[in-house]
């Protein structure tokens, strides 16, 4: 808890120390699923809600680096599955509340001056390091897709799809199964969907003209 009010006061700090035409501050909400050896490849399996904020620094037309934070649940159950292995099956049911930190890099296949332009839009691809709250080994490789849309000159919306690979085998407490060789298949992995809305804190200040050259 400690750890979450820390950055919760970095992220507020920071958008208030550097609140410019370049930055935005808003909110997520969505749902989030889980994969792992119990769920190998059914998409938004036992879904949980997920919610959480996002500050967005646009550094140009083409990138923005994001620091977000989300809340979810994730959760599985081996009698959803008929084809467990037996040391699958043993495992038992989960349900784990968990928070999620990234620091990406969004990279905007259009050109896009966030909330200058109304109705200016872009697909994106965002990568970086992230931070889970499930086991000793916290550090996680976030990676997604997207879409934004500025609505107005101040508000901007989208959705996003991403995924968090992480670096442990404990979400659904069926660690290293026999039949299993490959790190990546017995690492656990959890994803995000859902909508975002940002807004521009200081929209009294007026646009550099140049930023739209």
């Amino acid at each position: 808890m400690k750890t979450i009010l820390i950055l919760v006061v970095l992220v507020f700090s920071f958008s208030l120390v550097e609140a410019q035409r370049n930055d935005n501050i808003g909110v997520f909400a969505g749902t989030s699923y889980y994969y792992g050896d119990i769920n190998t490849n059914k998409i938004f399996y036992s879904p949980g809600f997920a919610v959480g904020g996002i500050f967005r620094y646009n550094l140009n037309k083409r990138y923005a680096f994001r620091l977000s934070g989300y809340f979810t649940r994730l959760s599985g159950d081996p009698d959803d599955f008929s084809d467990l292995i037996n040391d699958i099956t043993a495992a038992r049911a989960f349900n784990k509340y968990i928070f999620d930190a990234a620091l990406q890099v969004e990279f905007n296949f259009l050109p896009y001056v966030p909330t200058v332009k109304r109705w200016d839009y872009t697909t994106y691809i965002s990568a970086g390091v992230g931070y889970a709250s499930i086991s000793n080994i916290p550090v996680t490789i976030p990676f997604g897709v997207g879409f934004k849309l500025n609505v107005t000159n101040t508000i901007c919306t989208g959705f996003e799809w991403s995924f968090r690979k992480t670096f442990n085998d404990l979400i659904d407490g069926a660690e290293n199964p026999t039949n299993i060789d490959s790190p990546i298949h017995n690492d656990d992995w959890y994803s995000f969907l859902g909508i975002f809305v940002t807004y521009k804190f200081f929209n009294f200040m007026v646009d550099c003209p140049a930023y739209d050259d």
